[in-house]
């Protein structure tokens, strides 16, 4: 009977504790400070702190005086619009995150990551060997905005590409585009990761961008679009997720206030937004 019990205890614990998937990332800044992150997912676990999957919110503990690490969760947990994450509250900093996910699933969960006191660049670690499985195959690391990820099938001149975890291990950061500051005043960089699976992330997104039509490219004062009939708003947002007004008539844009550099031109129509990608000189 003792051995039954047991055996039904180790059971238990397995299907509480345990997910389908996860894997260690190991950081480490310029002066050797290291710390480490655990990813994974699971079709069980939700957008919450789970504590079945021994999440642990650590939020209420100073962050270290040294580098350190810590995925943050937000609240709502996907605000990765361009003019959300950075005003929304955070409810929990972690250092296991397990998220929802099966591998039919074509939504695209993201963690952010938050980095402070580090020492440039960065070293990054995992088991590449991992990330061949069609389950999360499209997975990546990068200090790019979510809103430019689909931009990466065409290729780009950004010092920094998105990184595929299939492909590259180590790798390393030079310095991160995107920064938060929290409640403490305190100023933090940021990276986001997403396991994405042979579904997800780079998948299908030609079609978005093939969806506009817009000329002359690359612009110095107008650009005009087309390819869609009617659109209900017109953004234009650089890859660290910032907005710029711009002044339009009809389909023409007035773009010469812009700085120099690659945007995204983001097109909103009955609630779905496509996307293209232009040089301003």
């Amino acid at each position: 009977m003792k051995n039954l019990s047991l055996l039904i205890f180790c059971i238990f614990w397995k299907f509480s504790f345990a997910q389908t998937f996860s894997f260690e990332m190991y950081f480490e800044d310029a002066t050797g400070a290291k710390d480490t992150l655990l990813f994974g997912y699971d079709a069980a676990a939700t957008d919450s702190i789970d504590v079945s999957f021994q999440e642990t919110n650590i939020i209420s503990q100073p962050w270290s005086s040294e580098f350190e690490a810590r995925i943050t969760v937000l609240n709502p947990p996907n605000a990765w619009d361009y003019d959300e994450f950075m005003s929304v509250p955070e409810i929990g900093h972690l250092k296991k995150e397990i998220k929802k996910e099966d591998c039919l699933d074509q939504s695209l969960y993201i963690s952010m990551i938050q980095l402070k006191n580090a020492v440039y660049p960065i070293t990054i670690t995992w088991d590449n060997s991992l990330f061949n499985d069609p389950c999360r195959i499209n997975s990546i690391i990068t200090d790019w905005h979510p809103v430019g990820w689909f931009d990466a099938i065409v290729g780009s001149s950004m010092p920094q590409n998105l990184v595929e975890l299939k492909n590259n291990a180590p790798d390393s950061f030079t310095y991160t585009s995107i920064h938060n500051i929290n409640s403490n005043q305190d100023t933090l960089d940021v990276l986001f990761l997403a396991l994405g699976n042979q579904n997800q992330v780079f998948v299908g997104l030609d079609e978005l961008e093939s969806a506009l039509n817009i000329y002359p490219n690359p612009a110095s004062t107008t650009l005009h679009i087309e390819g869609i009939s009617a659109f209900d708003q017109v953004n234009i947002i650089d890859f660290q997720g910032n907005l710029y007004p711009t002044p339009r008539s009809e389909n023409i844009l007035t773009i010469e206030s812009l700085p120099p550099g690659v945007y995204l031109i983001r097109v909103t129509n009955d609630d779905r937004n496509f996307y293209h990608r232009f040089i301003k000189q």
